[in-house]
């Protein structure tokens, strides 16, 4: 058993949840009796090979949850990926892998480029740590869910205002259900992340104290980056809020959840590939800084 689990790879979930995809999309091409079936055995054979890939790592190497970036990303893309196999077995009709798969394989490729060096492990830090982790959890998996209901909501809309007749096979939540849903993801989004961004000053406040860590300056781009998507998401909040009882809410509402996964977007991309002292230890800043002294 210890075998076959440490022999499971990103690649094995990856590679399922692309199928899956895959025969989400031929609904638009053709007809099958036997693809809804595979689908969900794609979904969730990816799944089964999700769900140990992360117990083996927290039972072999340590690495719990929320230990890591990489482990990060990696309970992100679960979280959805169980959330996508629900939703289609719960509507086998409704179209949603279309919109979930893809960001559950973005969050799974964002895995494969962030760090995998583990945070610090004394327990004050511990704890603020995964507050900070749980915290950013929900606000990104909120933005995701509001921007596949806003995105449904635009395609929905658009095709009766053109009294286009349904998708084939596909059969779209109503208006109504999904303006519930971009209505309430920007408040928890918002909420969840300006509580984030205070955990983190709180985690940042106890390195320091402890000499765990060196203080994250205000100009590091993870500060910078984190400022910028807690004062968009409480703006489209507001917005969002203002524009409920309007004629056009549920259009305002549906493009502000689009552009806020796109600020969530830039924000992954910024910190996969940018350079920060974030998580880093106060030694291991300092030899970097030395290092990088002429």
């Amino acid at each position: 058993m210890a075998a076959f689990l440490s022999g499971i790879s990103i690649v094995c979930f990856a590679a399922s949840y692309a199928v899956a995809l895959a025969c989400e999309a031929s609904r638009l091409v053709f007809r099958s009796g036997v693809r809804g079936a595979a689908m969900v055995a794609f979904a969730a054979a990816g799944l089964i090979a999700h769900t140990l890939f992360l117990v083996w790592r927290a039972v072999d190497g340590g690495a719990a949850p929320l230990s890591s970036p990489y482990d990060w990303y990696l309970l992100a893309a679960w979280l959805l990926a169980a959330g996508a196999l629900w939703l289609t077995v719960a509507n086998p009709r409704t179209p949603v892998g279309l919109f979930l798969w893809p960001v559950v394989l973005g969050l799974v490729g964002a895995a494969t480029l962030a760090s995998r060096e583990p945070f610090l492990r004394d327990s004050a830090s511990l704890f603020w740590g995964r507050v900070h982790g749980g915290l950013h959890l929900i606000w990104s998996v909120s933005v995701v869910l509001g921007a596949i209901a806003g995105l449904m909501w635009l395609i929905q809309a658009g095709r009766l205002a053109r009294k286009q007749a349904p998708l084939r096979g596909f059969r779209m939540p109503s208006l109504e259900r999904l303006a519930h849903v971009t209505a309430r993801t920007p408040i928890v989004a918002a909420w969840a992340a300006a509580a984030g961004f205070a955990s983190g000053m709180v985690l940042n406040a106890v390195n320091r104290q402890r000499g765990l860590m060196e203080t994250v300056p205000w100009t590091d781009p993870v500060v910078l980056r984190m400022a910028v998507v807690v004062a968009w998401l409480v703006i489209a909040a507001w917005l969002a809020a203002r524009a409920r009882h309007r004629p056009d809410g549920g259009r305002t509402t549906a493009r502000l959840a689009l552009v806020s996964l796109a600020v969530l977007a830039v924000s992954i991309t910024w910190g996969v590939l940018g350079a920060t002292r974030h998580g880093k230890p106060a030694t291991q800043s300092a030899a970097a800084t030395d290092g990088e002294s002429p």
